[in-house]
């Protein structure tokens, strides 16, 4: 039987394959050491001097690399106030900020202690005080949270680092209150995806002192339509909505962003279009479904 094995075998597979794929060829040992692996991997990557310089390194309000289209996203689900709201992965609190000021209050977790910081000193440069900062994992924080006890929930540009996923749609469906609403912006994992990621491969990862270090095999893994909806729909939200942006040349012929984030979310839907654009955004509503 194929199976990927953490860090011996079958790393190509474990790059370009899609999530829920990746996770069922994992050896039972591969699957636990994915927590540890994660946990590393994060403290390394975002701790010390990778905290401070986090905005800049994601070139947020220089270059639209991440900002886009998170940000309008924000300003046009914030039409509807968010109330109390959770934000899963809040990393410096680059939008952390933004949803709080159309909230009552946002809880923010963050499992990186150099990150809590860096948000928390934002929060006071930016003078709000309507966010309350929880330094745990995402599972181990929602697990501790009061059932019904949020009007909305965010995850932005965050799960695709999360290898527990259903485990945390769950826990999201759990404390959101029924009517609350789900948001979700994500890298997607495509065709034009796994070319990169095979490329890559070919050039730097397929070298033995690469791949045999398990920290190379963290996940960093976009995720494809039908894993979010059907994330979603395990969670317990439904009317869901999923839109595209970073439609192929699309900034070449829209410079200005917001006509852009207009002009993607109009021919989002087509087939041709939303299957190579590279960010995809879901909005959803909590049911009235128990989740067990």
């Amino acid at each position: 039987m194929l199976r990927i094995d953490i860090p011996k075998r079958n790393y190509l597979l474990y790059l370009v394959l899609p999530h829920p794929v990746k996770i069922a060829l994992l050896t039972p040992a591969s699957r636990t050491m994915l927590d540890r692996v994660n946990r590393e991997a994060n403290e390394q990557s975002f701790s010390g001097e990778a905290a401070t310089q986090y905005d800049a390194r994601h070139r947020y309000d220089e270059a639209e690399q991440h900002d886009y289209p998170a940000r309008h996203l924000i300003e046009r689900w914030g039409q509807t106030p968010f109330g109390r709201a959770l934000d899963v992965g809040a990393g410096s609190g680059y939008f952390t900020t933004i949803i709080a000021r159309r909230a009552e209050s946002v809880v923010a977790v963050e499992p990186v202690k150099d990150l809590q910081e860096v948000l928390r000193r934002r929060c006071a440069t930016e003078r709000i005080d309507n966010i309350d900062v929880v330094g745990e994992s995402a599972a181990d924080a929602l697990a501790g949270m009061p059932i019904s006890s949020f009007d909305s929930a965010f995850v932005i540009q965050s799960l695709h680092h999360f290898h527990r996923r259903p485990e945390v749609l769950a826990a999201l469906g759990r404390v959101v209150r029924p009517g609350g609403r789900l948001f979700l912006v994500e890298p997607h994992h495509n065709l034009r995806r796994a070319v990169r990621l095979f490329r890559a491969y070919m050039r730097t990862y397929r070298s033995p002192s690469f791949w045999t270090n398990a920290l190379n095999w963290s996940t960093h893994d976009f995720l494809t339509r039908r894993e979010i909806g059907n994330l979603c729909r395990h969670g317990g939200f439904a009317d869901i909505r999923l839109s595209t942006y970073w439609v192929p040349f699309a900034r070449r012929i829209v410079p200005d962003s917001r006509r852009r984030f207009l002009v993607e979310r109009s021919i989002g839907h087509v087939p041709g279009v939303r299957h190579f654009a590279a960010i995809l955004a879901a909005e959803a509503r909590r049911t009235d479904r128990a989740i067990s």
